[in-house]
């Protein structure tokens, strides 16, 4: 009772004191209105400062954060899967951009010596390409159709420079440019994706891992993830779903922004002794059911006994699971083929200064790995039935075309080849350069090569993507 008369003597005392000071200074006394007002606003005050603060509620240090985009309000149109006929989009070597087709055959689209990457969209109708002034400063992203109409600005380089980039970029005044990094149409849509990152006038790779979208059809762009919750992306074939890749993790997303399933599969830093970040690359079932992926050991270096580990990736938000295990050569890898069953590696023999290698191919079945051939080489790529496969002879440069539990080759019929394609599981195209002057070069299994297009003998090195039927 003591302590009671104690706390409300000192609560008066505390009023009477804030009555005091509330009541205006000099010759005009208050009215007895303006004393009742000035009471009424002490004690209010009075009590407030009293009354314990209302805190915030604990954030839950186990939550995930929230990487969830917000989905579409409207569902992006579909278009057709694929083109009438092959269609390829062409940079040549003084960096002009052109399209071609059979039946039309080259059409140069944009002659201003600065484009620099170029991707076609899933039914060949539209083509997004990258334009970068000599300096690599100012760069923008722009969009054209196959038969050269409709050309337009999709992102500035004010645009670029305006974006968000990575939370671990410690002075953004450092940064020169932003540029965008994977470049990439949703399967099914005229929807472009792409990342982007900054670049330093210092030595080093920080990706933005954000990611954008603009639909080409509406020319709405928005961004579907922001700095650090994405990373390298690739989308199953029906486009419903993609792969986020980062350099220790594969989350899976529905393309809708809904159902992220997050760290499917967790594997070690890869060290690659350089300035970039190992990224896994996985690979999507035909029906985009699920993916497997091949990872190599964290130090490749280090342990040569270290093995490359494939995984089965579900979709159904449940956890990877291990596969195969085997060792390669250093720096090396498993190179899965599109049935998801078969795979190639290369093997060390000798000393690594002799730099030679065994060729071999697997299955995930658990038979014995076959040789096909030995020498200074290197694995290309799949035929898409997973029949054939292209690999390179460094010394001299020739590429060759074997089939898996066939003997024998079919060199490729001019050289030096290079960035060779499958077009089918019969027919391909590379680029080929003969002194100065370069050629996109097509043919078969069973028929040499023709020239489809000359590209100059400018200083840049040509690319090319295409579509087929």
């Amino acid at each position: 009772m003591h302590e009671k008369k104690q706390i409300l003597l000192a609560f008066v005392v505390i009023l009477l004191t804030s009555l005091a000071c509330s009541l205006p200074f000099g010759n005009n006394a208050p009215s007895p209105e303006e004393i009742s007002a000035t009471a009424e606003s002490a004690i209010s005050a009075t009590l407030t400062a009293l009354a314990p603060p209302v805190l915030p509620p604990l954030e839950d240090p186990a939550q995930e954060p929230d990487t969830q985009p917000i989905p579409e309000e409207e569902p992006t149109s579909i278009i057709k899967s694929s083109p009438d006929q092959l269609s390829i989009a062409i940079i040549d070597s003084v960096n002009n951009l052109s399209s071609w087709q059979e039946e039309s055959g080259l059409n140069l689209l944009i002659n201003t010596g600065d484009v620099t990457k170029a991707v076609l969209s899933p039914d060949g109708e539209w083509i997004v390409y990258t334009r970068t002034s000599m300096d690599g400063v100012d760069i923008s992203m722009w969009a054209i159709r196959f038969d050269g109409s409709d050309q337009k600005l999709l992102v500035s380089h004010a645009d670029f420079m305006a974006m968000s980039v990575n939370p671990e970029v410690i002075d953004v005044y450092e940064i020169v440019t932003i540029s965008p990094n994977m470049l990439d149409f949703i399967p099914g849509t005229h929807t472009i994706a792409f990342s982007t990152y900054p670049r330093f006038n210092a030595p080093g790779l920080l990706l933005n891992n954000d990611l954008w979208f603009i639909n080409l059809d509406t020319d709405e762009k928005r961004s579907f993830l922001s700095p650090g919750q994405a990373g390298n992306f690739y989308f199953s074939p029906d486009g419903t779903q993609m792969a986020l890749v980062t350099p220790d993790r594969i989350d899976l997303l529905n393309t809708d922004g809904s159902n992220r399933r997050i760290g499917i599969l967790s594997y070690s830093f890869v060290y690659t002794y350089s300035e970039y970040a190992y990224h896994a690359t996985p690979v999507w079932s035909p029906d985009s059911s699920y993916l497997r992926v091949s990872i190599p050991p964290q130090d490749p270096l280090g342990d040569p006994t270290a093995p490359v580990n494939i995984y089965h990736l579900p979709t159904d938000g449940s956890l990877a699971t291990l596969l195969a295990s085997l060792v390669v050569a250093p720096l090396e890898n498993a190179f899965l083929a599109p049935d998801l069953n078969h795979y190639a590696f290369k093997e060390q023999l000798g000393e690594p200064a002799e730099n030679l290698f065994s060729l071999k191919f697997s299955d995930l079945s658990g038979g014995t790995p076959i040789e096909f051939t030995t020498g200074s080489l290197g694995f290309g790529a799949w035929s898409p039935d997973s029949s054939h496969f292209y690999f390179i002879n460094w010394n001299p440069r020739e590429i060759f075309i074997g089939q898996v539990g066939a003997p024998g080759v079919i060199a490729v019929d001019v050289s030096p080849a290079m960035n060779l394609s499958w077009i089918t599981s019969d027919r391909f195209v590379f680029i080929y350069q003969t002194g100065t002057n370069y050629q996109l070069r097509m043919g078969t299994l069973s028929t040499p090569t023709v020239k489809i297009a000359d590209l100059g003998s400018g200083l840049g090195n040509p690319t090319y993507d295409f579509v087929s039927p």
